[in-house]
């Protein structure tokens, strides 16, 4: 069997469950073998009790401030009691794939390798701040994947010793991200931009709002959709949100958060996506489902999205640059062949690169690897 190890504050769930959820349950829907191991969850990924072991002590886990801060013995101890549950599952030739949180793996590796079973770690974000960098020097794992080549390279700077690493992009479920069918539009359709994910500062959400804004003053046909709020499965305010509310010309509209089919039919909607990220965005999901349902993309050149546009699909721009940001979305807005153009590009990148058929043959090949002890990622 391989285990999946939810970080301690993310439940399995399409609703309440952030990118992590998301692409276990993708791994898991073509892969028998595989449970995903959490600290709730519900039935809105449709998978039988028997692939889902739920561990409530997690929750508490999530709670505790300052854990990283503990004598490690003691946090040792502590998550070996947590993960009593899965650690008598284990069996030879089992992979215990760790998501996002290596002090899991310095507690749990002695244990893991006297079962005789693997561990895996996956990275989605930065590894590098310096808690984690301590961790890192703790135990050595089997194979470590990063989602994107970016955060691969920031991680092999700061970590040296890695070894094992691999690189293996995200990607979008195929069956429920595809294009709209062809129809006859009327002449007069306001073109629609959309924006999809949290309402955070790093997203650069106010940075579209500006870009909005100045396109507002050129006279240029636009509405915009911003699709989200301030934490997965919810809408609480805060204060940066009321700013973006105050602010924001009359060709914005906000839509609460939206998740499954829901998301999927607002990608299939819109004429062009915007992801202006302002931070290094570790690999962004929104970009391949949009690419999915064949919908340009106006990205911001940080972290894994150039390697998601290295094939066509998404236009990029610089972070922070809400001028440029509107001159590339004008573009697109006033030339829909060009739209044409590059939502094509983005469906033939995406049926190459990135349905989840194709990336879980890249995991497969890892999992054989990793159970031959033969791993030769890098």
């Amino acid at each position: 069997m391989i285990y999946h190890l939810l970080p301690e504050n993310e439940p399995f769930s399409a609703f309440s469950g952030v990118a992590i959820s998301r692409n276990v349950s993708n791994m898991m829907r073509l892969d028998p073998s595989r449970v995903v191991v959490c600290q709730s969850c519900d039935d809105s990924w449709g998978f039988r009790a028997d692939r889902i072991l739920v561990i409530p002590a997690l929750r508490l886990l999530a709670r505790i401030k300052g854990r990283r801060f503990i004598p490690r013995l003691l946090t040792n101890l502590f998550f070996r009691w947590v993960f009593q549950p899965l650690l008598s599952r284990l069996s030879p030739g089992d992979i215990v794939w760790c998501h996002n949180q290596p002090f899991y793996c310095v507690a749990l590796e002695a244990t893991i390798r006297a079962k005789g079973a693997k561990l895996v770690f996956h990275a989605h974000n930065s590894i590098c701040d310096g808690p984690t960098r301590a961790a890192f020097r703790a135990f050595t794992a089997d194979a470590t994947i990063f989602v994107s080549q970016a955060i691969r390279n920031e991680a092999l700077r700061s970590l040296p010793w890695l070894k094992n690493t691999c690189v293996v992009h995200n990607g979008a479920d195929e069956q429920r991200f595809y294009p709209k069918r062809s129809s006859e539009e009327p002449s007069d359709r306001v073109p629609v931009v959309l924006y999809v994910g949290r309402l955070v500062p790093r997203k650069g959400v106010h940075v579209l709002i500006d870009a909005m804004a100045i396109l507002e003053k050129r006279s240029v046909r636009a509405s915009c959709r911003i699709v989200g709020s301030s934490f997965a499965g919810g809408s609480k305010q805060t204060g940066y949100v009321r700013s973006l509310t105050r602010r924001c010309p009359s060709n914005i509209h906000f839509v609460p958060y939206r998740s499954g089919t829901e998301i999927a039919e607002e990608y299939r909607a819109a004429d062009i996506l915007c992801c202006p990220s302002n931070w290094d965005e570790p690999f962004g999901n929104v970009n391949v489902e949009a690419m999915a349902c064949g919908v340009p993309v106006v990205a911001s050149r940080v972290g894994g999205i150039p390697e998601i546009a290295s094939a066509g699909g998404i236009v990029l721009v610089e972070p922070g640059r809400a001028d440029q940001l509107a001159d590339s979305l004008q573009q697109l807005l006033e030339n829909k062949a060009l739209r044409t153009q590059v939502g094509t590009q983005g469906i033939e990148s995406f049926r190459r690169r990135f349905t989840w058929t194709a990336v879980c043959r890249e995991y497969q090949l890892i999992v054989d690897s990793v159970r031959a002890s033969k791993v030769s990622c890098a």
